[in-house]
């Protein structure tokens, strides 16, 4: 730059700072940085899976700077082992919901910010809809699963997420962009695949197994949400990141590797879903029926294709039927239990729902475990259109 543009530059900075109230404007330090834009940081929308250790560091990070609109979504309570490293949980709240609560102390933090939670599984009880709403997911869990299940959301709905994870004193801080980068399923290799079996062994449900903790220490977890909000920013404001690629931080010797991911050809995840029709019904409202009928007007007769398997009924070798409608991965080792010999029942299961299937297609939504909120595939031959129950928008963000 030149010395005359510097000059300029300064003089202009000068003038910002001269106007700023730093008694009064909270935001004021933030607003000297030149391409700063408030406006933008206060219009945002960002959904964080996770509240433990990790999202911690995200939320306030996030609460400080401003953050216009926080969903939070986390299916475990808070343990007297979460007080050594999460910066927004106390003692007296062991028990109490991670979603919750940190909402409340990001609410604390800065009155500003408007909040929304949701006490469940991402895997389930979340709709696509959520994440078509949000700017930008940052995920702040502790599985592959659920990276899985994240990455998969988010292209279909083109929303870029940042994950994180870390382990002792060492993290990991990536960045996806769809439609164009590499996706997370683009870096697994059989070993994480092989983890994704061990969690989950033959099929059988989560509740059974062991997947054990992870010890982490509040400094790794400071480091790598900062770098997940530090992306988000750029996000939010328009800026370029380095889409496709992570940063690997190795706490024991202070060193940073930088990763670039290629794209794979072969991978199923790069699936977005258009177009896109929203409807005002939510879950609870309207049965498989009524959305076929619905979307008849446009394809003709058609059928809706579910991304997980729903199970309809349970048979065991002993002759025992049990009818049951649920999704695959939300029912218990119990439920599949024999109640008469005790061995696990085999399941009976679909994903594809029609007029023909009446004992499912008069099911309202909500009683087949769609999701709130969720968008439904609706499919006849090569056509395919896609129906978010928009309807479910306000009770899921309660903002």
């Amino acid at each position: 730059m030149s010395e005359a543009k510097q000059d300029t530059a300064h003089t202009e900075a000068q003038q910002v700072i001269e106007l700023l109230d730093f008694t009064e404007d909270r935001y004021a330090s933030l607003k000297m940085i030149p391409w700063w834009d408030q406006g933008k940081i206060a219009q945002a929308k960002i959904m964080v899976v996770g509240a433990g250790a990790l999202g911690n560091e995200v939320l306030k990070n996030l609460a400080l700077l401003g953050i216009g609109h926080i969903f939070i979504v986390d299916i475990d309570n808070i343990e007297a082992s979460n007080l050594t490293r999460s910066v927004l949980f106390r003692a007296e709240d062991k028990r109490r919901s991670k979603a919750a609560t940190a909402a409340m102390r990001v609410k604390e933090l800065n009155p500003d910010v408007k909040v929304a939670c949701h006490h469940g599984d991402i895997t389930s009880d979340i709709g696509l809809g959520a994440f078509r709403w949000a700017d930008v997911v940052i995920c702040c869990v502790d599985n592959v699963e659920a990276r899985v299940f994240i990455n998969s959301a988010c292209w279909k709905t083109g929303t870029p997420w940042i994950n994180g994870g870390i382990d002792q004193m060492q993290g990991i801080m990536e960045i996806f962009v769809p439609p164009d980068s590499a996706c997370y399923e683009c870096t697994l290799s059989d070993i994480d695949y092989e983890e994704m079996n061990h969690r989950r062994p033959c099929g059988l449900p989560l509740d059974e197994i062991d997947a054990g903790r992870v010890p982490t220490t509040p400094t790794i977890a400071s480091i790598i949400g900062a770098l997940q909000v530090q992306e988000t920013l750029k996000l939010v404001h328009g800026h370029p990141v380095n889409e496709g690629s992570g940063i690997f931080f190795f706490g024991t010797t202070n060193e940073s590797l930088k990763v670039s991911y290629s794209r794979s050809p072969e991978c199923t995840a790069h699936i977005m879903y258009s177009p896109i029709i929203e409807i005002e019904n939510g879950t609870n409202q309207i049965t498989f029926s009524d959305l076929l009928c619905e979307a008849t007007k446009t394809l003709g007769h058609c059928s809706i294709e579910l991304d997980f398997d729903l199970i309809s009924q349970l048979s065991c070798i002993c002759g025992k039927h049990k009818h049951i409608i649920k999704r695959r991965n939300t029912i218990s080792r119990s439920e599949l239990t024999c109640p008469a010999c005790g061995e696990i029942m085999a399941q009976d299961m679909t994903t594809t729902i029609d007029m023909s299937k009446v004992n499912l297609a008069n099911l309202r939504l909500v009683e087949a475990g769609i999701a709130q909120f969720d968008i439904l595939k609706l499919i006849n031959n090569n056509l395919q259109f896609y129906y978010e129950l928009t309807g479910d928008k306000d009770n899921l963000l309660n903002f």
